[in-house]
């Protein structure tokens, strides 16, 4: 599904759980999860209660889990079996390797081949635990590497896209070798976990107090939230904001089809990061101990 909800950083049992159920009430099919996150077992509550209130069935919706770095190689398939544990699910519609960094004991290592030959050994329809796999958090060269190996091709990578990180040659890179992309933190530096870099010197203003979003937004009916996840979605990618407040949600999920945006707002968007351009997620080199983004927009 071309908008999803993101559960990076929901917290608290009861709030998780009740966010995720309102949004199957809403009429959102598509939710995107991960062992970091520490709260798939909230997620898989919400699920579960969303489903019994919609009188939906599980094919009727699209749940995206990724693998830590912990679970790389070898492990690959007990870090999917770990993940539909916490889910209370039989299998997952896509796993993703959250980075292209492995931990091998107190050691950093790029291991991403290995690990996509792993996974590629536990994908099916029936009787495996995914239904398929993909990226997130690869540059281009790492691209290169994993398709020269791969059997099968990624079906998703997930990279942070928004309007201050807008990186059209390389989703322009993605559309040539037909490898659809997912947009996490499409609202910018809305995210708690962003406010560290968000405070630096060099960050931009407030994504959502943007002018040109504030603009646009007015003239066409609609929030600048909206108008941002609007503007990736008419770039053929995929979204999954994150919040846990009803009235957000509803705001987020009516994007599509309530904010119309014109050509001219298109490039008025494109013009912003002629003034502002900035990665809000950065933690590779830092916390994991290898960069990832060489290469490319504000990579490090």
């Amino acid at each position: 599904p071309f908008l999803g909800m993101g559960t990076w950083n929901l917290q608290g049992a009861e709030n998780t759980t009740e966010a995720i159920a309102a949004a199957i009430e809403m009429g959102y099919r598509h939710f995107d999860g991960a062992t970091a996150y520490q709260n798939q077992k909230n997620v898989a509550l919400g699920l579960k209660e969303g489903l019994r209130r919609t009188g939906l069935k599980r094919s009727d919706i699209w749940v995206t889990t990724k693998i830590w770095s912990t679970r790389h190689g070898s492990q690959a398939l007990s870090g999917m079996e770990a993940n539909n544990a916490e889910l209370g699910l039989d299998y997952v519609d896509l796993t993703l390797m959250h980075f292209p960094i492995g931990t091998v004991g107190n050691k950093s290592v790029y291991d991403y081949v290995a690990t996509w030959k792993e996974m590629e050994k536990h994908v099916g329809e029936t009787g495996k635990p995914t239904r398929f796999i993909g990226i997130s958090n690869f540059n281009e060269t790492m691209i290169d590497e994993l398709l020269k190996v791969a059997t099968i091709k990624p079906k998703v990578h997930q990279i942070e896209l928004h309007p201050y990180l807008q990186q059209s040659s390389f989703v322009d890179l993605h559309k040539k070798l037909g490898i659809p992309l997912t947009a996490y933190g499409p609202l910018g530096d809305t995210n708690p976990m962003y406010l560290e870099r968000a405070s630096k010197a060099d960050a931009p203003p407030k994504l959502l107090s943007n002018p040109t979003l504030v603009e646009i937004g007015k003239a066409r009916g609609c929030t600048p939230a909206q108008v941002s996840i609007k503007w990736n979605m008419e770039r053929g990618i995929t979204v999954h904001p994150k919040s846990q407040h009803k009235n957000r949600l509803q705001e987020n999920f009516d994007a599509y089809s309530k904010c119309k945006l014109t050509a001219e707002d298109m490039q008025k968007i494109k013009d912003i990061e002629k003034t502002h351009s900035y990665r809000f997620w950065d933690i590779c080199a830092s916390q994991l101990g290898l960069p990832c983004y060489k290469g490319l927009q504000k990579g490090e």
